[in-house]
């Protein structure tokens, strides 16, 4: 498949709410995929102003954590994400890395190397995992044969600990826009209120 028109695919099913990184030889680009003037452009958020583009080649030799992809005929909306172990990367990691990619694991036990389900998922539990994602313009294949983009830790890069932080929150905010729901959100009636919440009212 043309980069092209993986892009485009990926954008349908929200490929536009995650950050991407694209490093050209004077240019550093993070930002978010956008449709201007009818064409895909990458709109820069001046988060790796003064970066140098070599400063982010570790994202690319040791920095993959997985790859997103389509979410057809998936149960969630989102796209999907899928971790380093389902995926045919050719770089070796060390077996310090390895390890720690074994261990990273949330609260249900999923662990981020075997990892498949909602980016979102994937990204909270890399976010919990002091993993800080990106998406990069590369193709990787899985191995059910599904080809995506490369995801990798922006953390594995020498740059200042202000930037880290400052794209973290960024990342932190746009996955707990969609992990999160509010009460205000709901829409029950007073009986299915009661099942819900009514051991948590006073009196019960």
């Amino acid at each position: 498949m043309l980069l092209k028109d993986l892009i485009k695919s990926l954008f349908k099913q929200g490929l536009g709410e995650l950050l991407v990184l694209h490093v050209m030889t004077k240019t550093v680009y993070l930002g978010h995929i956008a449709y201007e003037k009818g064409r895909l452009v990458i709109k820069d958020k001046g988060y790796l102003t003064g970066v140098k583009s070599t400063q982010l080649l570790p994202c690319w030799e040791e920095g993959i954590l997985g790859v997103v992809c389509s979410s057809e005929g998936m149960e969630w909306d989102s796209i999907t994400f899928c971790g380093r172990g389902q995926c045919n990367i050719p770089v070796d990691l060390s077996s310090t890395r390895q390890g720690a990619f074994m261990m990273a694991q949330n609260q249900n036990g999923e662990n981020l190397l075997d990892f498949v389900g909602s980016v979102y998922r994937g990204y909270q539990l890399m976010l919990d995992n002091h993993y800080l994602p990106v998406v990069l313009l590369n193709q990787i294949n899985t191995k059910s044969g599904e080809t995506g983009l490369v995801v990798s830790d922006l953390r594995i890069a020498p740059i200042d600990l202000s930037i880290i932080r400052n794209v973290n929150n960024a990342v932190r905010e746009s996955v707990e826009r969609r992990t999160l729901l509010e009460v205000e959100d709901l829409e029950v009636g007073s009986g299915d209120f009661e099942k819900l919440f009514g051991k948590y009212l006073p009196g019960n």
